[in-house]
């Protein structure tokens, strides 16, 4: 039996390896995201809302002017290096712990320090996939593997939160979490020999001509590169009513409207719409990585018009179907809008990997990073407002709407583009 072609470049060791540890650290990281949570509700009550909110700020800043150090380190260097000071950070509250006690500042602390360490990481390792694997179908297809790890640490991280709980105290799934980057890096270590590209580091100009190069080199690169570039932003910018739509308005819909569907009903209706929005997401992910499409940008918009007719179905169906339909209802509308999600974002990441080249790949993805940080930000803010004035069925009404809109427009350009450029070529 032949495996899909998402799964094939695993036959590779070394690439089974570094996704063997990419696993344990992003499911350890979704283990820290609910731990510090629910630490910080338990030490700072209505205070523990700045413990999620800091990392934004800290992504942005660490975005913004991390550039001018990170620009300097190989990439295989900054990688391991991360992962052993996110170690070191997840450790420093289970540290607390046991000297002086749990504090907000701790937890503030060490969520900090792993978002800007996230920042040092995810750039690092998109840069390091055309070396790993040159071939440029191969790379689809593993990029749909990584975006898939992904998707799903964060469904399965609280679901693996709930069976340690019953094992372990919550302040030692800081520990797993930390044992998970070490596991991380050391696979990184072992398959370190195909991670490093022959080009030197990167030499900026002394004083603040190198920082300000450094500073603008991600937005320089997206402007040489416009159509990549636009792809990047508009990503980037999306992932705010995504946010919205997904983390938020869903489940304040099933908290408002209770609705139950053969027994299941109130955080059991709320895992069943979010885990058909996971089973939507990873199907995505095995076709969008198993497939090379021939018009590769209008087919991105095209998984925006499925995500935000899905998120706009699942608002509408509140308004017009009665309580018995709904939860299905809900739960179709979530799978649609998971299909949608990587048929946008495992294309543009190889296309941005085929782009742009070595370091410059690391530039701008942090700046795809900072910009979407930026847009999670300003959208959680939003999102009180939109709540207190539309509700939550409006609010989730209106992000599905943006991003379907997104997608109707993206796809009408981008087809008059490839149109055209079959034209030329024939």
């Amino acid at each position: 039996m032949r495996l899909p072609p998402v799964f094939r470049p695993l036959s590779d060791r070394a690439v089974l390896t570094v996704w063997s540890g990419l696993c344990t650290s992003t499911i350890g990281e979704d283990l820290f995201r609910v731990a510090s949570v629910w630490l910080a509700v338990e030490v700072a009550g209505n205070m523990a809302g700045l413990v999620t909110g800091v990392q934004y700020v800290a992504m942005l800043v660490a975005g913004l002017f991390g550039g001018v150090i990170f620009d300097r380190w190989r990439a295989d260097k900054a990688m391991i290096g991360s992962r052993a000071w996110s170690a070191a950070f997840a450790l420093l509250p289970v540290a607390g712990y046991y000297f002086f006690g749990v504090s907000i500042t701790l937890l503030i602390i060490s969520s900090v320090g792993l978002a800007c360490l996230r920042m040092v990481f995810s750039p690092a390792l998109q840069s390091t996939i055309p070396v790993l694997v040159p071939d440029r179908d191969a790379q689809q297809a593993i990029n749909g593997l990584f975006d898939a790890t992904y998707r799903i640490a964060r469904l399965v991280g609280p679901m693996v939160a709930a069976l340690l709980h019953i094992f372990l105290p919550v302040i030692h799934f800081l520990t797993a979490t930390a044992l998970g980057f070490l596991i991380s890096g050391m696979s990184l270590k072992a398959a370190r020999d195909r991670l490093v590209a022959e080009e030197n580091p990167v030499r900026l100009r002394p004083g603040l001509g190198g920082a300000w190069d450094a500073l603008t080199a991600g937005f320089r690169l997206m402007l040489s590169e416009p159509t990549t570039g636009a792809t990047l932003i508009v990503n980037a910018v999306m992932n705010g009513p995504w946010m919205v739509a997904l983390s938020l308005a869903i489940a304040l819909i099933v908290t408002e409207y209770r609705p139950t569907f053969l027994g299941f009903g109130d955080l059991a209706a709320y895992a069943l719409v979010m885990g058909a929005y996971g089973l939507g997401d990873v199907s995505g992910n095995i076709i969008a990585g198993s497939i090379r499409f021939k018009r590769a940008l209008s087919t991105m918009f095209m998984g925006y018009v499925a995500m935000g007719v899905g998120f706009t179905w699942l608002a509408v169906s509140v308004w017009i179907l009665p309580s018995t339909l709904l939860l299905p209802a809900m739960m179709l509308g979530g799978l649609l809008a998971g299909i949608g999600g990587p048929f946008y974002f495992v294309p543009m990441i190889t296309r941005m990997q085929t782009v742009f080249h070595g370091h410059d790949i690391a530039r701008v993805f942090r700046l795809r990073l900072v910009v979407m940080a930026a847009a999670m930000l300003v959208s959680s803010v939003l999102a009180t407002w939109s709540f207190e004035l539309m509700g939550a069925v409006g609010t989730q009404f209106v992000c599905g709407l943006m991003v379907l809109a997104i997608g109707v427009g993206g796809f009408v350009i981008c087809r008059r583009i490839e149109d055209r450029a079959m034209t030329t070529d024939a």
